[in-house]
């Protein structure tokens, strides 16, 4: 083995650590050594020096022969792990799946695009050597594919689907592998391959795999294996989906409760624990699997619902029946999904919000509290869950007390929080004697618009009153949170003693707060404006925070002569906070703000903010020329601004017509606008996206749609 590594010129090399890359045949003898530590040991080395975070280099490129050198000798230990690295060498992933024919995804696009003016030409020289290695050598893995080693037959499938320069003979080998596949883990990697083929040559596999697939999914006694081509189907072929998807994914989660998860995980060589990265990952992604009690059908599960994108028609119905599993583990499971689900996409119905709510009536304390995290991002489209989380805090005297958590993160916290962001009034009698105790909510302001200034003004004596006990020369989130509260109740006795704060401030923190706080309260804070003037006057304030002073006067003042100025200088900040805030002074300035509209034009021309540009050109001027196709351009290149737009329709009544298909398309897509397609554990701004819906059928209505 390894006849010529001693010619290679190692020194002449280099890799992360070091320009002489002496140490890489010592690493490959590793990777042959029969101690499975010492060959953890020399993989971990390999991934940390030679393709250290994705990089190559020229000792990358010398190690590639020798790497499909160890994978053919069948007396080597971990030779699924070496075929990962030889995929990673080149760039062979699931992540970066998508269609290679007909002028689609190529390796080359990403590369040349992302790295040219940040590496150097050698680099990408090294990078594309080695791939092309790997590729040349990929027929190598077709004589892998019935190997002793159930781990090497795991690893080949997805090989050969990335690397093999002829996918048709690969899906054809594949095919004929899946009826003589026994293992679990290396069955369902010829399902992954099959959807990463139809993926990646559409046009030419598609179909076929996708019918492959399908069969899978209806014929094979394995329910994970079916689980995996249901997922990789959802990806490559929706369409061909069959009509029971749910009731399959629903069936494998019934299974799995009845044979405690399936049975044990796929077959795998034993690992040991060494003092290395690789192993040290291992054991944080097993210590993350117990901890939420995952397994591997939860896994599929979530790979199912990623797959499933917007068949909305297919997921809630999936999600309904998960919320409403006798497996507590699997409700648990459930109602993380439900969050992601929720806050991303539009249910057709309530009944996905009700079955989340109905698991308050469960006993798990930690359930209860994941129910209800989950209903504070998802409480401004879920009023009809008002009553089963009512329900819970009136039973709240007969559930176990919890010591030493904040607030907001008990669970009779949370519940406040929900009924207060759904506007539910029943709340205030008991929110006021808990406010005297507790710290103050960090988004107690928002629980206030909610629920309205005059449902909630008997919480001012007491917030007043808490505010009044703080040193305003001492900045805290207490008293931040304490003038943002205040300011949403607009009560004006709390004028006086908000000034008394900014007076006493000596911190910009603190200033900061009581100016837009004073803004709120417009004419009704007149008192204020000697104050405000005295600091507009003075430039207490460095130059960068006099947008929050010009705000405060304008609103007590009117004064539009006096803030254009800064307004003007602002709307070319460097910061985003400073335009943001002089864009959206501007639109408050109405009319009185005219002499800004050219600014406003140039922002638009040179894409600096256009939406917001043209929502305060629009509050400026009223002309729906000047306004209108800058909306129509903006609504689909930035989904996060449609909510202003949509407000800014809305006023034009019959003058957005134009903007009909637009807002039609908005209210039949399944997703919210904000939800950008991100992976992970995202939530999305529910409260925003209920506001978008209600307008866009206002702009109908009012466009004579």
């Amino acid at each position: 083995m390894f006849r010529g590594i001693d010619d290679v010129d190692w020194a002449s090399m280099g890799h992360a650590y070091t320009k002489s890359a002496t140490d890489v045949p010592e690493l490959l003898w590793g990777l042959a050594s029969d101690d499975p530590e010492r060959r953890e040991i020399a993989l971990d080395g390999l991934y940390g020096a030679v393709h250290h975070q994705g990089d190559v280099y020229d000792s990358t490129v010398a190690c590639v022969p020798f790497l499909f050198e160890l994978i053919a000798h069948p007396s080597v230990g971990d030779r699924g792990a070496v075929i990962g690295l030889l995929c990673s060498i080149a760039h062979a992933s699931e992540e970066d799946e998508g269609p290679e024919e007909d002028g689609g995804y190529t390796d080359e696009d990403e590369y040349a695009g992302e790295f040219d003016e940040e590496r150097h030409e050698e680099w990408l020289r090294h990078f594309f050597v080695a791939r092309d290695m790997v590729r040349e050598r990929a027929r190598t893995f077709l004589g892998l594919l019935a190997d002793p080693d159930p781990g090497v037959r795991a690893a080949v499938p997805g090989a050969l689907a990335r690397l093999h320069p002829d996918p048709a003979l690969v899906f054809g080998a594949l095919c004929d592998r899946v009826p003589a596949e026994t293992d679990p883990g290396a069955a369902r990697a010829l399902a992954r391959a099959l959807g990463t083929l139809a993926l990646r040559h559409p046009a030419g596999l598609g179909a076929e795999a996708a019918r492959v697939l399908r069969e899978l999914v209806s014929g094979t006694p394995d329910p994970q294996l079916r689980m995996t081509a249901l997922a990789r189907l959802a990806r490559c072929a929706p369409g061909e989906l069959p009509p029971d998807t749910a009731g399959v994914a629903l069936d494998v989660m019934r299974l799995a409760r009845e044979t405690d998860g399936l049975g044990p995980p796929p077959a795998g060589p034993e690992r040991p624990r060494t003092d290395t990265l690789i192993s040290h990952v291992r054991e944080l992604e097993e210590e993350h699997r117990r901890s939420l009690g995952l397994d591997d059908t939860s896994e599929l599960l979530d790979e199912l619902h990623t797959a499933l994108g917007d068949r909305v028609d297919v997921r809630f119905p999936l999600l309904v029946g998960q919320l409403g599993s006798p497996s507590l583990r699997q409700r648990r499971q459930a109602v993380g999904v439900a969050g992601r689900l929720l806050t991303g996409w539009r249910a057709p119905d309530d009944e996905p919000l009700l079955a989340l709510a109905r698991l308050l009536a469960d006993d798990d304390l930690r359930l209860q509290k994941e129910v209800l995290s989950e209903l504070r991002y998802l409480a401004p489209a879920a009023h009809r869950v008002s009553e089963a989380v009512a329900a819970y805090l009136e039973s709240w005297d007969s559930r176990p007390l919890e010591t030493g958590t904040p607030f907001r993160e008990l669970a009779v916290g949370m519940a406040f929080e929900v009924l207060a962001l759904q506007g539910d009034d029943r709340i205030v009698p008991a929110l006021t004697h808990i406010l005297e105790v507790v710290e103050i909510p960090e988004r107690l302001h928002r629980w206030i618009e909610a629920l309205g200034p005059e449902a909630a003004a008997p919480l001012v004596p007491v917030l007043h009153g808490r505010l009044a006990e703080l040193d305003p020369r001492a900045p805290g989130a207490d008293l931040d949170h304490l003038v943002r509260a205040l300011a949403a109740l607009g009560h004006e006795d709390s004028v006086p003693l908000l000034l008394g704060v900014l007076g006493d401030a000596e911190h910009v923190r603190t200033t900061e707060e009581v100016l837009p706080a004073l803004s709120r309260y417009g004419s009704r804070a007149a008192e204020a404006t000697p104050l405000v003037r005295r600091l507009w006057r003075d430039g207490a304030l460095a130059d960068r925070h006099r947008i929050h002073v010009a705000e405060a006067l304008w609103s007590l003042t009117g004064d539009a002569e006096a803030v254009l100025p800064v307004v003007d200088d602002a709307l070319s900040a460097p910061t985003w906070w400073q335009w943001s805030a002089a864009i959206r002074l501007t639109g408050a300035l109405g009319p009185a703000g005219a002499p800004l509209a050219p600014r406003l034009r140039g922002l638009i021309a040179a894409d600096h903010s256009p939406a917001r540009s043209a929502v305060a050109l629009w509050r400026i001027t009223q002309d729906p020329e000047d306004v209108l196709p800058v909306l129509l351009d903006q609504w689909p290149a930035t989904p996060t601004e449609r909510p202003t737009m949509a407000a800014c329709l809305t006023a034009m009544g019959p003058a957005a017509a134009a903007a009909l298909p637009l807002i039609r398309t908005e209210l039949a897509s399944p997703r919210r606008h904000n939800n950008n397609g991100s992976r992970g554990n995202m939530r999305y701004d529910v409260a925003a996206d209920v506001a978008l819906l209600a307008d866009c059928r206002r702009i109908v209505a009012g466009a004579g749609g």
